[in-house]
């Protein structure tokens, strides 16, 4: 990817906000999430020079913005990196996440000197540091107070546990490293039960998706970060330019592209000289035929999911899971864990943070581009 590509991404972002009102209107705050691959292999140079124009191009946007970068910080590069952007999501599992040894202690050392840093107000650098957690099986084996309490050992109090999503080497080794929908569900039901009991007592501690399905239940709504991101608009960009609305798709190579928005065109000028513009922009791929007939695909329920009394918040989940289901035991939305959480809002009382802070609201929306 070339830094004027990577412009014309984020100029992308910033002309369909423009354009579509009621999409802008939606959200007070744009995350933008570079992920890989490794991101960090673009180099130092290429984000020292690309993000300070990058934010020139979103201040034609009210919304505040935020850089993520998605990276697996394990090597230097990756957390000099690391250092330029506002925030930084690295990923961390038992057993699978890396080949050697030495990887695992190379994480760890720039997973100290990142928290570190981000906790010296004298210090730039990301003050929002977070982690990743795939539920694969060694890590629901291990259970969720292990995890839990690994990662808070190492500063993180901003956590993610994903689902597991057979794709890639994963679809390859599913049988090996894939849990069962119950086991999954076990280990939110015994991570909620963990959070809601230390969440008062560690500050800013946030593990999802316990926090945003106690902000759904008690809302009502189903929110963008419980439920498929195609739903609600998402967009993958490859490092070629190749576009898909499944993210998990985006993760493989034999997909149908929406448009690539890296192609480019040769243009005569008036004075007769040439010039190279982008054919296509990220407004016209989120408005494509075949992106929309993609978007509504994935509103459509599967018809195990139409009589279910939790069918509005879920909205099915993940339609990649539902392909490989059987349609016995727990289904692709985990809907045991669901229940639990629903017990708690309704039964106990027990509250999201935006209630508890006195935030009587919806906490700020994101949206995720990669």
């Amino acid at each position: 990817m070339t830094e004027e590509e990577f412009l014309h991404v984020v100029r992308g972002i910033v002309e369909h906000m423009q354009a579509d009102h009621n999409f802008s209107q939606r959200y007070n705050h744009v995350d933008i999430h570079v992920i890989g691959g490794e991101p960090s292999m673009l180099g130092v140079r290429f984000f020292e020079s690309a993000l300070p124009k990058a934010k020139a191009l979103l201040r034609g946007i009210p919304q505040a913005v935020d850089f993520s970068i998605v990276t697996n910080l394990v090597t230097q590069e990756a957390l000099e990196v690391a250092r330029l952007f506002d925030k930084v999501s690295t990923s961390y599992e038992r057993s699978t996440r890396f080949n050697k040894r030495k990887q695992e202690e190379i994480w760890r050392r720039n997973v100290v000197t990142l928290m570190a840093e981000s906790k010296m107000p004298g210090v730039s650098g990301p003050k929002d540091f977070s982690v990743t957690t795939a539920l694969v099986r060694p890590v629901v084996q291990a259970g969720a107070a292990s995890m839990i309490e690994e990662l808070v050992d190492l500063g993180f109090t901003k956590m993610h546990f994903g689902f597991f999503i057979p794709s890639g080497d994963g679809d390859l080794n599913a049988k090996l490293i894939q849990p069962k929908h119950r086991e999954t569900a076990q280990f939110y039901i015994e991570a909620l039960d963990w959070y809601l009991k230390h969440r008062e007592t560690i500050t800013d501690l946030w593990i999802n998706p316990c926090e945003s399905w106690l902000e759904a239940v008690y809302r009502g709504e189903s929110l963008d970060d419980v439920v498929c991101p195609i739903v609600h608009g998402a967009l993958d960009i490859d490092s070629d330019g190749r576009t898909i609305s499944c993210i998990e798709k985006g993760g493989t190579n034999d997909y149908t592209s929406h448009g690539n928005i890296f192609e480019t065109r040769e243009v005569i000028q008036g004075d007769g000289s040439k010039a190279v513009e982008f054919v296509n922009t990220i407004h016209d791929v989120l408005t494509s035929p075949s992106y929309l007939k993609e978007v509504a695909n994935a509103r459509r329920l599967p018809a195990a999911c139409r009589a279910c009394d939790e069918r509005m918040l879920c909205q099915a989940n993940c339609g990649v899971l539902h392909e490989q289901w059987n349609q016995q035991d727990e289904c692709p939305g985990f809907k045991t864990f669901i229940k639990r959480v629903r017990f708690l809002v309704e039964e106990e009382g027990v509250r999201p943070k935006s209630v508890l802070q006195g935030a009587n609201q919806l906490p700020q929306n994101l949206i995720a581009v990669g």
